[in-house]
C-alpha cells in the first residue's frame, strides 16, 4: 500500500455528472459499474449510486462481479444486469440468479436455451442482446427470428444492442445509423412474433454525448459518469470524478549521455530529473515514456523504463530548484482534459488509464 500516492474519489462529482446525463436524455439511466467501476471502486460507487442518486439498476460485466457487490453489501436496493460473462450455463454458478437479484444479459442462443429449458429459471426475466453489427456478442436477426415464437409466452423485458463507433461524429449513412436500422429490425421481428419487449437500451456514453438512442427506454453511461469525454472535438463537459495523487521522491540534474534506470537509456540531452513514487506497480500502463506531465506549471517527460515502484520525469534543466523532494504531483485532476491529454500522449485511453490504477492505490472517498 501506499500513503502519499493516492487515489481521491469525489462522489458529488459522480453525482453532479449523473445529473448533467439526466439532462442530455429523457431515458432512464442505467449506469455501468464493470471494472471495479472503471477503477474508482465498485462497492462505494454503487453504494452512492443507489442510496444517494436513487439509481435502481446497474450494469456488471461478470457474474463474479454482481455476486461480489451483493455479498458486501446485502442491503442494495437495486438490480443487477451481467452484460458479459454470465455463466448461465454453468450449473455451479447459474443457481445464483435465482438467489440474488441478478439477471443476464443473453448474448448466444446456447445460453438462451439453459434459460429456456431450466426449470429454475422458468421466472427470470429473459434479456437479449442483438448483434447489429459490433460482431462480437448477441444474436443475429436471423437467429432472434428462429427463437421468437418460443418467447412468445414469456416475453423479452430487455433489448439491447452496443455500438461499435460511437466515439466518432454522428453521420448520415454511417455505422452507427445502419446499427440502429438493425435494431429497429430487431425490435420488428419481436413484434411481427407476438413478442412483447418491456424496455430497450441502445446507447453507450458516445451516443448520449451525442443524444443518439434517445427514444429508447435506458441510456447506459459508462466512460462519461466517471468524468472522460469520448467524442472528439470534445461534448462532454463532466468532471473527472477522480484526482490521482503522488508525490516526488528525490530530484537531480543530468548530463547529456548520462545513463538512467534499467537497461540502455541515457539522457538525450542537459536536463532536471524528478523520481515519482509510482511504477508498473501502481499504474499498470506499458505505453508511459515519453508521455507528458505537468507539475506545478513545469512541463516534464516520462523518460526511461518505468520501474516496478518508480518511474522518471525529466524537465529542461532551468526547472532545476523549483522542484523538490516530497512536493505533491497530480498524474490528472478532475478537469477531463487532463486524463484526456494524458490518454492521448500515453496511446491510449482514458478507460486504460483508469482502470490501471492498481490496489496498491489507496481510494480516498469524499463528498464534495
Amino acid at each position: 500500500m501506499r500513503h502519499s500516492t493516492f487515489l481521491e474519489v469525489n462522489l458529488g462529482l459522480l453525482q453532479e455528472n449523473l445529473n448533467k446525463i439526466k439532462r442530455l436524455t429523457k431515458a432512464k439511466i442505467l449506469p455501468m459499474v464493470k471494472a471495479d467501476a472503471y477503477g474508482n471502486g465498485l462497492i462505494p460507487i454503487s453504494k452512492f449510486l443507489v442510496q444517494d442518486c436513487e439509481i435502481k439498476r446497474l450494469g456488471c460485466a461478470t457474474l463474479g462481479e454482481a455476486i461480489h457487490l451483493f455479498n458486501e453489501c446485502p442491503d442494495l436496493n437495486a438490480e443487477l444486469m451481467v452484460f458479459s460473462d454470465t455463466e448461465i450455463s454453468n450449473p455451479d454458478f447459474s443457481e445464483a440468479y435465482s438467489n440474488f437479484a441478478i439477471t443476464p444479459v443473453l448474448h448466444q442462443p446456447s445460453d438462451l436455451e439453459s434459460v429456456l429449458s431450466n426449470p429454475t429459471l422458468s421466472k427470470l426475466p429473459i434479456i437479449l442482446k442483438v448483434n447489429t453489427g459490433m460482431n462480437r456478442l448477441g444474436f443475429s436477426l436471423e437467429e432472434l427470428a428462429k427463437y421468437a415464437p418460443r418467447l412468445k409466452t414469456r416475453g423479452v423485458k430487455h433489448l439491447l444492442t452496443h455500438f461499435a463507433r460511437s466515439t466518432e461524429q454522428f453521420k448520415d449513412g454511417d455505422k452507427t445509423h445502419k446499427q440502429l436500422s438493425e435494431f429497429s429490425q430487431a425490435k420488428q421481428i419481436l413484434k411481427d412474433a407476438g413478442v412483447s419487449v418491456q424496455e430497450t437500451s441502445v446507447s453507450n456514453s458516445g451516443a448520449i454525448e451525442q443524444k443518439i438512442g434517445q427514444d429508447e427506454t435506458f441510456v447506459r453511461p459508462g466512460l462519461m459518469l466517471y468524468g472522460p469525454y469520448s467524442v472528439e472535438p470534445r461534448i462532454w463537459d463532466g468532471s473527472q470524478i477522480s484526482r490521482f495523487v503522488t508525490k516526488i521522491l528525490r530530484t537531480f540534474e543530468v548530463k547529456k549521455g548520462t545513463p538512467v534506470g534499467y537497461g540502455v537509456n541515457v539522457a538525450p540531452e542537459d536536463g532536471f530529473i524528478a523520481v515519482i513514487t509510482v511504477g508498473y506497480a501502481d499504474f499498470s500502463v506499458t505505453t508511459a515514456s515519453g508521455a507528458d506531465i505537468t507539475v506545478n506549471g513545469y512541463k516534464g517527460k516520462i523518460f526511461a523504463r518505468v520501474s516496478m515502484d518508480m518511474m522518471f520525469l525529466m524537465f529542461d534543466p532551468s526547472v532545476a530548484g523549483k522542484l523538490k523532494s516530497e512536493d505533491q504531483i497530480e498524474i490528472w485532476n478532475h478537469d477531463n482534459r487532463v486524463i484526456g491529454d494524458l490518454a492521448l500522449s500515453m496511446k491510449t485511453i482514458p478507460y486504460h488509464l483508469m482502470c490501471g490504477v492498481t490496489n496498491r492505490i489507496p481510494r480516498i472517498y469524499k463528498v464534495k
